[in-house]
């Protein structure tokens, strides 16, 4: 009788026990197409956001824009379910991304659709990427629908006329006091093109180690050469990321974000932590930042409203 070596016979046991791991540390993946919870938390009062802060839907005023790293990877049955947000909450994030006309998150792994559905806006788009990126190894792609995800989701009032995504060729690798494991997650950016403007949203490399500062110059990089690919010059950009650049602490990162900047004809228009929004040719108003940091995310929110050219002049 031949006797099977425990190496070949453990094909089945490593994805089981990867599996196994995920689950725990990611809680049972979202099925529900809807979120069933209400926001019943006063996160306006809690974070001290004035009235005028948000957008008022009955004055006709350009278009509200909301940049936001909201922090949607763990579920509340999983090991770390500390750091997991309810659905109470996730609620409560619909909640003021209904407010905006145009809205970018970040970190929204776990529940795009249900958020998209609560939101009611008329387009949505959060790309899952069928090859490349950090998740892209097996068994991980195997088992784990949302590391392919690079967890930014798009919310509009009206519909683009096309849409781009891209996984990032390159990122730090495993996790070390420094680095960050983004090669769990498919981190990209997503480029796409309303009417008279196009909008780029992105979450940049994790970590402060010499390897994730050098992943994010590469980012930053295949961003650039994107933009050049598919955007004339001269047409009207908005951009809305989580960069997890520190210029005002990191020489390297102002490097960086300047850039880009630069390579992109862009101004900078808001930033709070790692998080920006920088235009081109958009003309802008009432950039703030939304204290939400420990009440929502662990991020605080970004606003700006901006002021696309009419239809009329881009045809002119």
């Amino acid at each position: 009788m031949l006797k099977t070596s425990w190496w070949e016979g453990s094909w089945l046991v490593w994805p089981l026990m990867a599996f196994t791991i995920l689950t725990a540390c990611l809680g049972k993946f979202e099925t529900k197409p809807t979120l069933t919870e209400p926001c019943r938390l006063d996160w306006q009062k809690q974070a001290g956001i004035a009235k005028a802060d948000l957008p008022d839907s009955t004055v006709n005023r350009g278009l509200p824009v909301l940049v936001f790293n909201i922090h949607d990877r763990l579920l509340s049955d999983s090991f770390f379910s500390s750091e997991a947000h309810t659905e109470e909450e996730i609620a409560c994030i619909g909640d003021l991304a209904s407010r905006f006309d145009l809205v970018l998150f970040q970190e929204a792994f776990v529940r795009p659709a249900q958020l998209a559905h609560y939101t009611k806006h008329a387009w949505a788009n959060h790309p899952l990427f069928t090859g490349g990126g950090g998740g892209d190894w097996w068994p991980l792609r195997a088992m784990c629908n949302i590391c392919l995800s690079p967890g930014l989701l798009m919310l509009a009032r009206e519909q683009p006329e096309s849409i781009y995504s891209e996984p990032y060729e390159d990122f730090a690798g495993w996790n070390t006091d420094l680095n960050k494991a983004d090669d769990f997650f498919s981190k990209g950016f997503q480029l796409v093109k309303f009417p008279t403007f196009w909008v780029l949203n992105s979450h940049m490399d994790a970590g402060r180690g010499e390897a994730s500062i050098e992943a994010r110059a590469l980012q930053f990089r295949q961003i650039s050469a994107g933009i050049r690919r598919l955007v004339s010059p001269d047409a009207p950009l908005l951009v809305g990321m989580d960069a997890n650049l520190r210029p005002d602490k990191g020489e390297r990162d102002a490097e960086i974000l300047e850039e880009f900047l630069n390579a992109n004809g862009l101004t900078l228009v808001q930033q709070s932590g790692p998080d920006l929004i920088a235009v081109r040719g958009i003309r802008t108003d009432h950039p703030k930042s939304l204290p939400l940091k420990g009440i929502l995310s662990d991020h605080n929110a970004l606003s700006v409203i901006i002021y696309p050219p009419s239809r009329q002049a881009s045809q002119d």
